[in-house]
């Protein structure tokens, strides 16, 4: 997905890839091992704005 942003210009064209997704994976890891809950809907719809402003192209 992040590569077809990149593609359309919707993501900044500099962004890792690779660590975006480590920056989507590794909260949704800690919730369930550190924290030993499950991310409810609140949780990833925060991480995924939070994402996507940071890969955006600031535009």
């Amino acid at each position: 997905m992040l590569e077809r942003g990149i593609a359309r210009g919707d993501v900044g064209p500099d962004t890792d890839v690779r660590a975006a997704a480590t920056l989507v994976a590794a909260p949704l890891i800690f919730r369930l091992i550190g924290e030993l809950e499950l991310p409810d809907a609140r949780f990833v719809d925060s991480l995924v704005d939070l994402v996507a402003r940071a890969a955006g192209t600031g535009g």
